[in-house]
């Protein structure tokens, strides 16, 4: 495994990464540009990549250091993981039963009722801030196993190696021109923006810049090393570092280095981190919990939060097939937009987000931003995404399962930088 490697080998990886992640701040910026226009009215919420970056980093590398998961056996390491996520899950009920407590008009003592749930809550989160750095070695030295057994590595080296780490929540600005359904800008906000701050950020920026936004809390980030969102949930949680992880491996080949090229190369590096996440997910469940080997597909938009869950049940007897309506909505959106039917095509999404909300998705907002973000990801069959005309999905899905490995797949894609060479690849899958 990687992690038997020396620290020095860690940290020259890490800085050939970061040249390649962390954006670029000049101090000389032409006002005039869309983007700088935009940070004009979000700057003051902005996240500070660099200092979260170099704190992480300080923080990986002496847990490398101190190689504490060398002492822990697979079987104890794995209890630790799976003791540390039903830790979380219990601070979020704690937190549910305090919020009921404090809100409850006929309960008696809720003074002393809410006491006893804080202080609950005090010694689990400690518990869980002291556990959690042991968490992340195991879980990055399980993934980055599994990835070896999956062929990734040179020489006995992965690069980059599997580093993560966990923070509360995360929000990002995306703005989409009105007339077309594209990202102008994709920004991480601070944490515990308040919905008031969220939605005059947004209407700022609609109002004077006559631009789509939309502010929205994602699960994780492409930075190294990368950031997720806590959770809970074993099956999301080993996706979405494996989504990121994707990113950091692509980002430092031709095809990451082009995300931002055009729509078509955006929808391609997004689907493929995630079509990568599954193989990464199952080779680690495989290899370290197989009891809780989940089905063939598990989570389709791993970097964002998956589909609302419904409010209520869906009636006895009917159906309600959320992804199925919201392709329905994309490709009418598409149509209007591509008319010039501008106003048309956000009444027709105001009264679908109404639709959506009638059936149990309580959708805040939906808009051109909303489609920009969200559509970005074609890993799953008859996404927002695929309403471009080209199904991209289907083509890298099919692309995938016909490769001779999951290694041999992301070398052949990681090259490529253009949509014309993805072509010539489909072609001469066919």
């Amino acid at each position: 495994m990687y992690w038997k490697n020396k620290t020095g080998k860690l940290i020259l990886s890490t800085f050939i990464i970061i040249i390649g992640i962390l954006p670029v701040r000049g101090s000389e910026v032409d006002p005039s540009q869309l983007l700088e226009q935009i940070r004009s009215y979000s700057r003051s919420y902005e996240f500070d990549y660099v200092s979260w970056t170099v704190s992480a980093l300080r923080q990986k590398l002496t847990q490398s250091s101190l190689k504490v998961y060398r002492y822990i056996p697979a079987e104890e390491g794995r209890q630790i993981v799976l003791d540390y996520l039903d830790l979380r899950n219990q601070i979020v009920h704690s937190q549910d039963r305090l919020i009921s407590v404090l809100t409850d008009p006929q309960l008696e003592n809720k003074d002393q009722a809410a006491a006893e749930i804080k202080e609950e809550l005090a010694e689990m989160r400690s518990r869980r801030e002291a556990t959690a750095p042991f968490v992340e070695q195991i879980i990055q030295g399980q993934m980055n196993h599994a990835l070896t057994n999956l062929g990734l590595s040179a020489g006995g080296q992965l690069i980059p190696p599997v580093l993560y780490r966990s923070e509360p929540d995360s929000y990002a600005l995306i703005v989409s021109p009105r007339d077309e359904i594209r990202q102008s800008a994709n920004l991480m906000l601070i944490r515990n923006l308040t919905l008031d701050e969220i939605i005059h950020l947004e209407e700022a920026i609609e109002k004077e810049l006559d631009l789509s936004a939309l502010v929205v809390g994602i699960g994780g980030v492409g930075l190294y090393p990368s950031m997720v969102i806590e959770t809970g949930n074993l099956d999301w949680l080993i996706h979405v570092i494996g989504h990121e992880w994707t990113h950091n491996f692509l980002t430092i080949r031709p095809l990451g280095a082009n995300y931002f090229t055009s729509p078509e190369l955006t929808t391609i590096n997004e689907t493929i981190a995630d079509l990568s996440a599954d193989d990464i997910q199952r080779e680690t469940f495989l290899l370290y919990y197989p009891e809780f080997l989940p089905a063939e597909s598990v989570a389709e938009e791993s970097e964002e939060s998956p589909p609302p869950e419904p409010l209520d049940p869906v009636p006895e007897g009917e159906v309600f097939d959320f992804r199925a309506e919201m392709h329905i909505t994309r490709l009418e959106v598409d149509r209007l937009l591509a008319d010039k039917e501008i106003e048309e095509a956000e009444t027709y999404m105001e009264t679908r987000r109404l639709f959506f909300w009638e059936n149990g998705y309580l959708i805040r907002k939906l808009n051109q931003a909303y489609f920009a973000f969200h559509g970005s990801y074609a890993a799953a069959p008859g996404g927002a995404a695929d309403a471009e005309g080209v199904d991209l999905g289907a083509q890298l899905r099919e692309l995938k399962a016909n490769a001779p490995s999951y290694a041999a797949f992301m070398r052949e894609v990681a090259w490529k930088w253009r949509l014309d060479q993805f072509q010539i690849l489909f072609e001469q899958n066919h």
